[in-house]
């Protein structure tokens, strides 16, 4: 493979990343999945002689989060000779909030990424805290290590990092635009669903429930659950069976 075609290989997966971040993966599925495939089938490729620790993490998040498993040894070039990472990571925020979030995708015998969420988690936190981060992405660094993406709900995660990826000097403006549209019809999706479910418990619109804030509450999370359960879009059946069936 060229080098042209590794570079362009490593560019598609770190766009299913912010696909997948701003809530659109589920508009390209079958993009998405011939990518990845392509992609994990020249994976040495990619990583071979990459040093940037925000990718390497990127493409280890992506193929792990789509069930494809790449070894964890990749992270090893970011290590010293007796195994810790190196303190020059430090500098990176980006990279090494990358890190930790990738972290989160390990298994048991990953032991190279349980010293990874260690070094990450302990750093993070003075980064955030210390004003050496712009302050968007200090928010996105506080934010992470209270509730990591991988343990996010799909249907939410978005609304976080709409707002950072907003903030981003580099941010591609159409892609922030289509991001912003898909997530306001995701938002009226939910509420017609919810009005449905409403309806279905014997209250008949949404301003008699706002008079009742207990029953409100219980409807509400018993919706939650189901969606939370769902991956988008939001008109996924199986969405609308999770709901239904958790009462």
């Amino acid at each position: 493979m060229s080098y042209q075609g590794i570079d362009s290989a490593k560019k598609r997966i770190l766009m299913i990343y912010l696909l997948v971040s701003l809530g659109l993966a589920h508009h390209f599925e079958d993009e998405i999945d011939e990518t990845i495939k392509e992609g994990f089938e020249k994976k040495e490729e990619m990583i071979e002689g990459e040093n940037d620790l925000y990718t390497v993490s990127i493409i280890f998040w992506v193929f792990r989060r789509y069930g494809h498993h790449i070894s964890s040894d990749v992270f090893r070039r970011f290590t010293k000779d007796n195994g810790n990472f190196k303190e020059s990571l430090v500098g990176d925020a980006k990279g090494m909030l990358s890190l930790y979030e990738a972290a989160y995708l390990r298994t048991t015998k990953d032991y190279i990424m349980d010293e990874a969420l260690i070094f990450t988690s302990r750093h993070l936190e003075s980064l955030a805290a210390d004003g050496t981060c712009p302050p968007h992405l200090s928010v996105r660094i506080r934010n992470a290590l209270t509730l990591p993406q991988h343990w996010n709900m799909e249907m939410l995660f978005p609304v976080e990092y709409i707002s950072f990826f907003e903030q981003e000097n580099d941010h591609d403006e159409m892609l922030l635009k289509f991001a912003k549209i898909s997530f306001k019809l995701v938002q009226l999706q939910y509420l017609h669903e919810l009005k449905i479910l409403a309806e279905s418990e014997g209250w008949y619109s949404l301003g008699q429930l706002y008079e009742l804030s207990t029953e409100l509450s219980r409807i509400i999370v018993k919706y939650t659950n189901g969606t939370s359960l769902a991956k988008l879009p939001d008109t996924d059946p199986y969405q609308k069976t999770c709901s239904e069936g958790i009462s």
